[in-house]
């Protein structure tokens, strides 16, 4: 476990996408969708339990966000808006 909580949140959330997003090959997309949104759930139980509600703010606009770029097959953008907000957040910041 991290001495940095946000770490984990992200690493959840970041999880948690590209479970969602990167695995065309999988054997079983459905289960992926699944592991994705407890993987979501779990950065998001992790932020609630440190009562950020302002990086709450941030992170629900980063899924929308991620999610909205993959939609319109912005692979890059995606993973950018990601590790954007992993940097931030490993930093503590």
């Amino acid at each position: 476990m991290s001495d940095n909580p946000y770490a984990e949140v992200i690493a959840d959330i970041a999880g948690g996408a590209r479970l969602h997003y990167e695995n065309p090959d999988s054997a079983d997309p459905d289960l992926d969708l699944l592991l994705g949104d407890q993987s979501y759930a779990s950065g998001l139980l992790k932020l609630a339990a440190l009562g950020d509600v302002e990086e709450t703010a941030r992170l629900a606009e980063l899924i929308s966000r991620v999610a909205q770029a993959y939609a319109e097959g912005e692979t890059a953008v995606a993973r950018g808006l990601l590790a954007e907000a992993e940097a931030r957040l490993e930093s503590g910041g």
